[in-house]
């Protein structure tokens, strides 16, 4: 019987991304699920603007300003939800 991923796993390339972009605030033994509160990390909007290009170049999406908000940061569930959502989005380009 294969292992199935439990509801907070993370996707591997998702968390590498977050790591690096929070280094000095996560410690590399820190556990990141999805419901990790990242604000208690002390994430500022230098950090925000650091994770959304590395997000946007590493998944090859543009995330719309419309979408970016502080809640989308609050845990990496839910940035996960709003950045995999635009993958499965058609280029309308």
């Amino acid at each position: 019987m294969s292992e199935q991923p439990t509801a907070t796993t993370l996707n591997p390339e998702f968390e590498a991304v977050l790591r690096e972009c929070l280094a000095g605030l996560v410690g590399p033994d820190e556990p990141l699920q999805e419901s990790t509160d990242l604000t208690a990390f002390g994430i500022d909007s230098l950090t925000v603007v650091r994770l959304l290009v590395t997000l946007e170049e590493t998944f090859g999406v543009t995330i719309p300003d419309e979408v970016i908000t502080f809640e989308i940061f609050s845990s990496p569930g839910v940035l996960w939800n709003v950045l995999s959502g635009l993958m499965e989005e058609p280029d309308e380009r």
